[in-house]
């Protein structure tokens, strides 16, 4: 019995860990991919202070739908960059998504572990930039 306790002790522990392991890596993903679809969004949607903030919406919900990050009240999470430096829808080259700042709350039994996340970057090239091309409303520019 006392054998038998301890291996189930050593096998849950590993077994929870593992689980952890398997988490945090679904929360280094979604991370990825969200600062993609920054990028992604930006190349092909009108430039300006109303578009960035539909993208940063898009990019808060697919970010903390999994319940393991959240970004909170800051605004400078997710950082957009044009290039070249004042460029216009017409002149920009590429467009760079930033995601920083971002902290991992995992949930290990008997105690809640946060984890901060390494500065996740996407260069994206340009596309339309435009939220209407040929006269077709774009949906992924947001309403």
């Amino acid at each position: 019995m006392v054998e038998f306790a301890l291996a189930l002790l050593i096998y849950s522990v590993g077994l929870v860990a593992v689980v952890e392991l398997a988490r945090f890596m679904v929360v280094f993903n979604t991370a990825a991919e969200a600062t993609r679809l920054a990028s992604r969004l930006a190349s092909i949607c009108d430039m300006g202070a109303a578009q960035e903030a539909a993208i940063r919406a898009k990019v808060r919900y697919f970010v903390e739908a999994s319940g393991q990050i959240s970004v909170g009240s800051r605004s400078n999470w997710l950082v957009l960059t044009y290039s070249p430096t004042g460029c216009t829808p017409a002149t920009c080259v590429m467009v760079e998504a930033k995601l920083s700042q971002l902290q991992a709350h995992l949930m290990i039994p008997a105690s809640a572990l946060t984890l901060d996340l390494p500065v996740y970057r996407s260069p994206q090239l340009r596309e339309a930039m435009r939220n209407v091309v040929a006269g077709e409303f774009n949906p992924r520019c947001g309403s």
